[in-house]
């Protein structure tokens, strides 16, 4: 699994951090003015391909190939641009920053062998007997999207339990002794 590169902001200040955390329901920051915000967003992608042969008044179906993709689709570090390139307050704000990006990282990791888990356990029909082809992918689609729904639940909430933790005062606390001015 290839990690999505960070996309890194350094044009917005503190009240337009404020309104993005705000916008992307950074419950949290809710009222504060952010130095930096990590924003990842996670994506699962399901896709079938059938084999299907015209039979009477509809078509014999196999699934020939399923391909599943999940992970992050948006990973975006913003620091406030009050803070110039080498300051200390900049890279303490990347730093923590760097936290978040690893907490987003690790949750697809972490649940990456329950996904193989999953869909080694999705029961698909051999052979469908339909009257349209879309509904023969529907029909294999459908049970591997409902099997890795929980997961990809699971993997978005072990994100938000991490960067919540990251997020607490003590944790700001140790960003803010980094440097004598902020």
């Amino acid at each position: 699994m290839k990690d999505l590169p960070v996309n890194y902001r350094f044009d917005l200040d503190g009240a337009a951090l404020a309104k993005v955390a705000d916008q992307n329901g950074m419950l949290g920051l809710r009222g504060e003015i952010p130095y930096g915000l990590t924003i990842g967003r996670y994506d699962l992608e399901v896709t079938v391909n059938t084999d299907s042969m015209r039979d009477g008044s509809g078509y014999c179906a196999q699934l020939r190939a399923a391909h599943v993709a999940i992970g992050l689709k948006q990973l975006d570090v913003i620091v406030d641009r009050r803070f110039a390139s080498g300051s200390c307050q900049r890279q303490a704000v990347l730093d923590h920053e760097a936290e978040h990006v690893e907490v987003f990282r690790e949750a697809v990791r972490y649940y990456l062998p329950a996904l193989e888990r999953a869909l080694g356990k999705t029961s698909l029909p051999l052979n469908l007997h339909v009257a349209d082809r879309s509904v023969a992918r529907a029909a294999y689609l459908g049970p591997i999207t409902d099997s890795l729904k929980p997961i990809f639940d699971a993997i978005n909430g072990r994100a938000r339990d991490g960067n919540t933790r990251l997020d607490m005062p003590h944790s700001y606390a140790t960003v803010f002794k980094r440097c004598n001015h902020w």
